[in-house]
């Protein structure tokens, strides 16, 4: 193609710079859509990546389907939580996270229970000789909270301003720059909080929230570290736990840039709103489980506690605390919250560092460029060449920066930009060559029509006929073929193409004439036998031409068609006709219709040993040599669409008398 067509590079530069761009423009400000989408690319690599083998010294309690089974529905009674938290300190836990809430009274407390039926029903229950702890149930909770590594949660409410009375912790941390109180940071605000009862809070001394809100497409990838109340801030569950286990205090930093956070000389990346990317260990049950019932029992392993971080939640399904992480459809909230401690422990969460978007730009705008340069100068496969390894290191580049340097760098908007560039402007040229390519198609057959005009205006030259009768036949041979397509025998062989060309080489049926003699081609009158003979070569004669030059170009369909009407137009259906004497079906098409126009053109056109005969008498004439001289089906087709013959002969009727063979010829 590029040695036919010269291609216009200012279109496909501006289209392709365009293009680029518009993607550098997307990787600064993403789209819902691409957020959502580059999310699909990050759980994917997420998943494939290699795994931690070993998970921290985490371990979950597990209030599951069993305890519940065996111990009674949730919530339990605060004494039974107590008695379970005793038993997880007794196994040598080092700290032990609480992920659930109790902001309201235990309502199987006897002195609360009592205290309802006295005010509903009017009747006092003696509660003497009752122990201590049935009497009032959070007492007893308290008391084992204050003796214990306990972590209490709570949830933070961004709807409602409530919870005025609750005893929270701020986050024991350093703040380096920026924000105290006035807020010009990024991290979210909470209006109000569901809390825990305060004599709890108190009790636990340490305490954080168990927030975590999905991305918008429902899949929970992001978890925030640190919140904002009323101008202090507060820990998520997992940090404060942390700092519970390990007595670490955090040196924060926060800003208009962002929100940097350094725990035992590690930086935690955390994005502007202070939330953290989680790097997620596995699928469920990654994390060692006991079940809350066989701790309670004594039966549970207490390697499993001993100096261990013990995270008291959930897997059961009806108490519907279950999100949609990366690795699984379904994930308790609970073993979030222990991937999330255990990036802090590592300190291996997946980084997103301002670098990454530059880099992010750069990788759309450098090979996009590139890409416009090159597909604007040279052929698509040159820009194939180009995006295959372009588009495959920027994917394999950034699946290893997440599998083995924890930076997830997205490379969907890279990749797109550059297969969007690509097609654009391959789709540019192509366009632009074909409009070309169709335009030189276009005049090459204009340079063809013009060719078989001169040629037929050098055989009127010798044969004294009048341009009239090249345009009627053309005109003849046209209407009759296009009322052939609609026949079920003639529909594959005659499709547009070929009848345009049909009527294009029409003209030429009698272009042998010009190797006739010219006392035989000239002759006034009627030819003798032996001069009749010389004559019938005409056909010959010009089928030879076009043979020749068909061998000079190799152009099948044009040539061909043009042979078979020059040598075939005088067979007749019933083999009597020359130069081969073929008979019906053996007769090529082309050399059948041409019989019946060249013929109808014959009788209605004056002689000089005839006058030009009436329409209706030419209709009667092809309608008696239908079946002898004449293809059925085309005298069938012609009785239709007559009246067209008729009006076609009145527009390029022509003057002068025309020296022609019998009509019988």
């Amino acid at each position: 193609m590029r040695g036919l067509v010269r291609y216009s590079t200012l279109p496909a530069i501006v289209a392709g710079v365009l293009l680029t761009l518009l993607g550098g423009g997307l990787s600064v400000w993403s789209p819902t859509l691409i957020d959502s989408l580059e999310g699909k690319v990050y759980d994917s690599f997420l998943r494939s990546a290699p795994r931690h083998t070993v998970p921290g010294p985490i371990t979950i309690v597990d209030l599951d389907e069993a305890s519940l089974e065996r111990l009674g529905q949730w919530p339990w009674p605060r004494y039974r939580i107590a008695r379970l938290l005793d038993r997880i300190r007794e196994g040598g836990a080092t700290a032990v996270g609480l992920d659930m809430v109790f902001p309201e009274p235990d309502r199987v407390s006897l002195t609360h229970l009592s205290g309802e039926i006295l005010r509903d029903l009017g009747m006092r229950i003696d509660l003497a000789g009752f122990p201590r702890d049935a009497l009032d149930t959070d007492r007893a909770l308290a008391a084992t909270l204050a003796g214990g590594p306990f972590v209490l949660g709570y949830q933070f409410d961004f709807e409602t301003a409530r919870g005025n009375g609750c005893v929270l912790h701020p986050l024991r941390a350093a703040v380096l720059s920026g924000t105290g109180a006035g807020g010009a940071d990024g991290l979210y605000n909470a209006r109000g909080v569901v809390c825990n009862l305060p004599a709890l809070s108190k009790a636990a001394g340490s305490s954080g929230f168990i927030n975590a809100a999905p991305d918008p497409d429902g899949v929970l990838r992001r978890v925030p570290l640190v919140i904002r109340h009323k101008g202090v801030l507060y820990p998520n569950l997992a940090l404060a736990l942390y700092q519970r286990a390990r007595g670490e205090d955090v040196v924060l930093e926060t800003g208009p840039d962002g929100v940097g956070m350094r725990l035992a000389g590690r930086r935690i990346p955390l994005d502007r709103h202070g939330n953290m990317l989680v790097n997620f260990r596995g699928p469920r049950r990654t994390f060692p489980h006991l079940s809350a019932a066989s701790v309670l029992d004594g039966t549970a392993d207490k390697a499993r506690m001993n100096g261990r971080i013990i995270l008291l939640g959930t897997t059961a399904t009806g108490l519907m605390d279950m999100r949609t992480a990366p690795l699984e459809p379904v994930q308790p909230g609970v073993e979030i919250h222990a991937n999330v401690l255990d990036n802090l422990l590592s300190g291996d969460p997946i980084a997103e560092p301002r670098w990454a978007l530059v880099t992010r730009v750069l990788l759309v705008l450098i090979p996009g460029f590139l890409l416009t340069g090159l597909l604007a100068r040279s052929s698509a496969a040159w820009g194939l060449a180009l995006i295959v390894p372009s588009a495959a290191g920027i994917w394999l580049g950034s699946w290893g920066l997440l599998a083995y340097r924890q930076v997830f760098l997205p490379p969907l908007l890279p990749v797109v930009t550059l297969a969007v560039v690509f097609t654009v402007l391959a789709s540019m040229r192509y366009l632009q060559a074909d409009r070309q390519v169709r335009e030189r198609t276009r005049k090459l057959a204009l340079t063809q029509d013009a060719i078989i005009q001169s040629l037929a205006a050098l055989t009127e030259t010798r044969h004294h006929e009048t341009g009239g009768h090249i345009q009627r036949t053309r005109h003849y041979i046209r209407v009759l073929a296009g009322r052939l397509q609609t026949h079920p025998g003639f529909r594959n062989q005659l499709d547009d193409a070929t009848v345009d060309l049909l009527f294009r080489l029409a003209p030429l049926h009698d272009i042998g004439k010009v190797g006739v003699r010219d006392r035989i081609l000239l002759k006034p009158g009627r030819l003798t036998p032996e001069e009749y003979e010389e004559m019938k070569r005409h056909t010959l004669y010009g089928s030879e031409t076009i043979r020749l030059a068909k061998r000079m170009m190799a152009e099948d369909a044009f040539f061909q068609i043009a042979d078979d009407l020059v040598l075939n137009h005088h067979e007749r259906w019933d083999g009597t006709g020359y130069p081969s004497g073929l008979r019906e079906a053996a007769i090529p098409l082309p050399g059948r219709l041409m019989a019946v126009a060249d013929a109808y053109d014959a009788i209605i056109s004056p002689r000089v040993y005839k006058p030009a005969q009436i329409h209706e008498e030419a209709v009667r004439i092809m309608s008696e040599k239908r079946g002898t001289y004449f293809d059925p089906a085309v005298v069938d087709a012609f009785l239709e669409v007559h009246e067209e013959f008729r009006g076609i002969a009145a527009r390029f009727s022509g003057a002068g008398v025309e020296p022609e063979l019998p009509p019988e010829a």
